[in-house]
């Protein structure tokens, strides 16, 4: 039983493409100079970036494998899931304290 390794590919049988095949399938090299538009990085808000791309569809700065700023200082989303956290684990942090104090009398 034989599978076709790209989707939607057409059976060759037997064939198999040689060095040259490959070549002249290649597409064209494309001029650096190209415009691609603008980057298709998304935001954690869904803002988009107002860089234009690079061949792989994002600007220099968001291209794959490149690290993403690290944001240091809190922001008030966070300060409130933080707060909301210790507020709903606050009954059962206490139960835990208290049974901890009696365990140790």
């Amino acid at each position: 039983m034989e599978r076709g390794v790209r989707v939607n590919a057409e059976y060759l049988g037997d064939y198999l493409p040689s060095a040259e095949d490959e070549i002249a399938a290649a597409p064209a090299l494309v001029d650096s100079s190209a415009d691609y538009g603008p980057c298709l990085y998304l935001g954690p808000s869904g803002q988009r970036c107002d860089r234009r791309a690079v061949e792989g569809g994002f600007c220099t700065l968001h291209e794959a494998g490149a690290t993403p700023p690290a944001s240091s200082k809190p922001t008030a989303k966070r300060m409130a899931a933080i707060i909301g956290a210790l507020a709903a684990l606050l009954p059962w942090l206490t139960d835990f304290i208290r049974a901890i104090i009696h365990l140790f009398r």
